[in-house]
Parts: C-alpha cells; sequence; structure tokens
C-alpha cells in the first residue's frame, strides 16, 4: 500500500516546484545554468544519497577498470548533468526553431523516412528532455510516453512545457493503444527504458550486471511493426547539443516469443549502455538501475517453469 503523504510536506513541494519553473523562466538562461551547478554540488553533499547512491553504482558498473578518482569524477558530472537539465527545462518554449541550426547538430538524419513511423528509444543522458522538441522541430510528428506526476499541478505544468512544439505526451498507464494508433499515423514515440521497472519485464545485463528491462518497446515494435530507433541528446562543453540518430535496431524473430523478448529486450539495453559508456558523466547514475525485483523474479520463474 503507497504511504500517504504529509499535505503540509506535499503542498511546500507543490510551491517549491511551481516558483521555480516560473523564477527560473524569467532568468537568463547562462545564469540558470550557472546557479543550477553550484545549488546542484550544494545539494549533493547535504544530500549525501545522492553521491553515495551514484559512487555504488559506478562501482557496481567500472568495478576495479576506474580509479576512485575518474569515477569521482563521472559522480561530480552526473550531478551537474542533472542541475543543468533542470535549468534549461523551463527554457524549452523559448528554443525557436532557429536553435537547430545554430545551437543542435543533428546526426543520423538518413536513418528517418518521412511518413514512417518509428519506437524512439533513449534514456535519461545529456539533456533527454530536449529530445522530442528538437525532433519536432525537424518536421516530424512526435509523442513521448510520460509518467505523469502525483501532483496534478505539478504535471500539468511539466505538461505544457514538454508540449510546447506540438509534442503529444502519452500517460504510461495503458499507455499501449495510444502508442499504437500514433505509430500507424506516422508518429515517432518515444520511451526511456534506461530505468528499472516494476513490471512487464525481462531479465538482462547492463554493463555486466544483472537487472531489469521492460518489454514495451519490443512488444510495441513487433506489434505495429516499425523500427526501433535509439536516439541521444549530448551537450557539448559549449552548451550545445549533438542530437544522434542511431541506426535502427535489427529484431530477432522465432517461434519462441518468450525468448525473442529477452534477446531484443538486451539488444535495446546494449545500444543504450554503449552510449552511456561514451558519455558517463552525462548519464543519471543516480537512479538504481540494478535494484533487485524480488516479484519479477519470482514471476520470470514461474513462466520460464511452464516452457519446460
Amino acid at each position: 500500500m503507497a504511504q500517504r503523504r504529509n499535505p503540509l510536506v506535499q503542498a511546500l513541494t507543490t510551491g517549491f516546484t511551481l516558483a521555480f519553473l516560473r523564477v527560473s523562466a524569467s532568468l537568463p538562461l547562462a545564469f540558470n545554468r550557472w546557479l543550477a551547478l553550484r545549488v546542484g554540488r550544494l545539494l549533493s553533499y547535504v544530500v549525501p544519497r545522492v553521491r553515495r547512491v551514484t559512487l555504488e553504482n559506478l562501482d557496481r558498473a567500472y568495478g576495479d577498470s576506474l580509479s576512485q578518482g575518474e569515477k569521482e569524477t563521472i559522480c561530480r558530472g552526473a550531478i551537474d548533468n542533472v542541475s543543468l537539465v533542470a535549468a534549461e527545462f523551463a527554457h524549452m518554449a523559448r528554443m525557436d526553431k532557429s536553435t537547430l541550426g545554430s545551437q543542435v547538430t543533428l546526426v543520423g538524419k538518413e536513418h528517418l523516412k518521412p511518413g514512417q513511423g518509428y519506437l524512439i528509444v533513449g534514456s535519461h543522458l545529456g539533456n533527454w528532455e530536449l529530445v522530442a522538441p528538437f525532433m519536432a522541430r525537424t518536421g516530424m510528428k512526435v509523442a513521448e510516453v510520460v509518467r505523469p506526476l502525483d501532483d496534478p499541478r505539478v504535471d500539468r505544468a511539466i505538461d505544457a512545457i514538454r508540449c510546447t512544439e506540438e509534442v503529444t505526451t502519452i500517460p504510461k498507464d495503458n499507455a499501449g493503444k495510444e502508442v499504437m494508433r500514433l505509430l500507424k499515423e506516422g508518429y515517432a514515440v518515444g520511451i526511456l527504458i534506461d530505468q528499472s521497472p516494476r513490471e512487464s519485464a525481462v531479465p538482462v545485463t547492463f554493463f555486466d550486471a544483472p537487472c531489469w528491462a521492460t518489454i514495451a518497446p519490443v512488444m510495441i515494435a513487433v506489434r505495429a511493426k516499425v523500427p526501433i530507433l535509439p536516439v541521444s541528446c549530448v551537450r557539448n562543453a559549449d552548451y550545445s547539443y549533438t542530437l544522434t540518430f542511431y541506426p535502427p535496431l535489427e529484431m530477432e524473430r522465432t517461434k519462441n516469443l518468450r525468448d525473442d523478448l529477452v534477446r531484443n529486450s538486451q539488444r535495446c539495453q546494449d545500444v543504450i549502455e554503449g552510449i552511456v559508456r561514451k558519455y558517463p558523466e552525462q548519464w543519471l547514475w543516480l537512479h538504481r538501475r540494478w535494484k533487485e525485483r524480488p516479484r519479477l523474479a519470482e514471476d520470470w520463474a514461474k513462466k520460464t517453469a511452464r516452457d519446460k
């Protein structure tokens, strides 16, 4: 049973978030970034769990292949990146189409065919919030699957910013039917697949460590008969961005659906891992990606036992 939040804490959190969005949008972006970097680093020490979880994950992923100093550098970069995402978010609506030419470099656009539906898979790397609006500014019809926030007022405010460039947002719960409809209409529908799912998952490895991955992109792509296209939006040193479309993933199809789900989900995770390895300081290491899921493990054991 979900715990009920303290009403006062909830009200304060909501008020702070809405005020932050208003103030952030009114300030120059350069100042926002400057302030966010300093506040983010301060909070990482005030809330030690942030650094602890980040470094634990780096230890799990890299083991002894990186020195402690190298891991600390990645940790600082990852904290800075989250801070910058927050600073840049409220300014998404103010980035006009000329931004694509002056601040955004497109790589791999040859992988896109006009009018073709695509399932876009990405991760919490670089500024993931900018992927959808940047794609929309290329003339594509774009939608993204999002998890609604607990507070309706905050959710509406966040959603309004995300939808500025005619991006369609799809609530995560029961999103399947709407995703299928939009794919058939030629939309590029984005899903972030790098976090630990609570349901509809298969066992995979990420950085050679066991974890769970959502089956959603593979299931949807097979049913809708559309390509799975990985994407990333990396922030460069000068605060410009590189939006990269990677080649469509080849999906293996055999007569064993369960094995196909595992192998193809692993392929999705492998491409995300490759991008994270290239830009480790821009990934969300503070998320518990390798969290144990006893219920998922139990359900999977039952399913595989029935197949024997």
